[in-house]
């Protein structure tokens, strides 16, 4: 089981399989890492999302839009954009609420550390109430991971990406910020 990680795209992932086999097989193996592709981002990438909205549906809740920002944080916007076009948040949670601060959502595994596959630069700006940000694991690991402040978060300026602000809610459970 461990010999595909032998060829995975993190490098330490690939030399610590590598570690491992060597020293249960006895046999010198190579990690041989194959880094993804990276996702690329155009300028007509950016002009088609200004404008545009992106709705976020809580199944029995309601919904909100966030409008894009691309021209501030393209790398972000079309990424969430792409991400949401090809289905990759359907059926997902937001699986941290932490009232008087944040919500976020976008994790297959219902947590803070499994997102998309890429991590991709950071776009740092100010955290409003009802901006929405790109979490991570630290300087330039966000992925496809999201959250809303629910309030101004000071703290978070200038370290996190942000990409979009919350502009209409619907629904009986979804509720402004005061």
């Amino acid at each position: 089981d461990l010999e595909s990680y032998l060829t995975d795209y993190d490098p330490r992932i690939a030399a610590k399989a590598a570690a491992l086999l060597t020293a249960w097989t006895g046999l010198p193996r190579t990690a041989a890492p194959r880094p993804l592709p990276a996702p690329t981002v155009t300028l007509a990438d950016v002009q088609a999302l200004r404008g545009q909205r992106l709705r976020v549906t809580i199944a029995g809740r309601g919904a909100f839009d966030i409008a894009l920002d691309p021209d501030f944080a393209p790398l972000a916007s079309v990424r969430i954009a792409r991400r949401a076009a090809e289905g990759y948040y359907n059926g997902l949670t937001f699986h941290r609420v932490a009232p008087n601060f944040v919500i976020q959502g976008g994790s297959p595994g219902a947590n803070e550390y499994a997102g998309d596959a890429f991590y991709m630069r950071d776009e740092v700006g100010i955290h409003r109430r009802g901006t929405v940000g790109i979490s991570t694991r630290g300087r330039d690991t966000g992925d496809a991971q999201m959250f809303v402040n629910l309030v101004d978060s000071p703290r978070l300026d200038h370290q996190y990406t942000v990409f979009g602000t919350v502009v209409s809610m619907t629904g009986p459970d979804v509720h402004a910020p005061e």
